[in-house]
């Protein structure tokens, strides 16, 4: 592959984007930032043994306001009427686990680590979108793939004296929350992109108020500020994600490598923050991973050009 002329290439024909991709990949931009902060800050209050059920309890209010404020404006109505019921409950439960894998992956391996495996998405976004969305895949993203693959594996680095039970854990967290993103864009028509996101939180909310009434937990005011602005940050990352592949429709497996740049601002945050870094061998895995994410670039372009 001539990689001068693949960027080339790019350049040249970028402009032929379509309107939904280049929307749906701002938005998951975005997204990618607000979940590397409200990562941050739950790498922080795990460390002081807050636990899942009071984070949600605590940073509800972000998820209500949407449904309250719907409901006064007199529009939840028709964000909460769906076609197929079974499919926004059915997400909404495979969504569920997540903050739990979260809270107890941060509690056990570093921030960098834990945004590093959970970049293995877009390798499972493409299998999915195969398997399920029946995309075609050329041979960029193809590249891509075993790419981001090998950059995993040196992450992980199965047998060495670094492996972590944990890294296993992150990885069945990447699996599901794929698997709501898969949900979202092969049934976009279902609802609309705010009503995903109510039903998304639905179940996670009520097993977390039960959990909450058996182990309730006082807090201060920083540990409530912390909360609030994490419960923030991730309830806009979720939305905006919703939105980029319920907009993003059959360019799922594309659009999904953008999320890869989340390696070097974890990184960051991880290392001036926590004094967490990445070891030789995973730094050379994360450098992989986001080398997968660019390669995929000229992908997206053909995908749009051959629809």
């Amino acid at each position: 592959i001539n990689i001068r002329t693949i960027f080339v290439d790019t350049i040249l024909n970028f402009e032929i984007m379509s309107k939904n991709i280049i929307i749906a990949s701002s938005a998951l931009l975005t997204a990618s930032v607000f979940f590397v902060l409200n990562d941050a800050i739950i790498n922080y209050l795990s460390s002081i043994n807050i636990q899942f059920y009071h984070f949600i309890f605590y940073g509800s209010p972000a998820y209500l306001i949407v449904p309250v404020y719907l409901f006064f404006k007199g529009n939840l109505k028709r964000h909460i009427v769906c076609k197929n019921y079974y499919v926004v409950i059915f997400r909404s439960i495979t969504f569920a686990p997540m903050p739990f894998i979260t809270f107890i992956s941060l509690k056990h391996i570093s921030l960098p680590e834990f945004t590093t495996l959970n970049m293995s998405s877009p390798l499972i976004a493409a299998i999915f979108a195969y398997i399920f969305l029946k995309e075609k895949l050329n041979k960029f993203i193809y590249f891509s793939l075993v790419i981001g693959f090998t950059g995993v594996l040196l992450v992980i680095q199965p047998g060495f004296e670094n492996f972590n039970i944990y890294f296993l854990v992150t990885l069945f967290g990447v699996v599901l929350i794929t698997s709501t993103t898969t949900i979202v864009n092969k049934f976009n028509n279902v609802t609309t992109a705010i009503g995903f996101f109510i039903y998304g939180g639905l179940t996670i909310h009520i097993i977390s108020f039960i959990l909450f009434i058996y182990d309730p937990l006082k807090i201060n005011l920083e540990i409530f500020i912390f909360i609030s602005l994490a419960s923030i940050l991730i309830n806009l990352a979720i939305f905006l994600s919703t939105f980029a592949f319920k907009e993003a429709q059959r360019y799922y497996a594309s659009i999904f490598c953008l999320v890869y740049l989340q390696i070097v601002w974890s990184s960051i945050i991880g290392f001036y923050f926590f004094n967490e870094f990445l070891n030789t061998y995973a730094l050379l895995g994360a450098f992989l991973i986001v080398c997968s994410g660019f390669v995929s670039i000229p992908g997206q372009i053909r995908q749009v050009n051959e629809k």
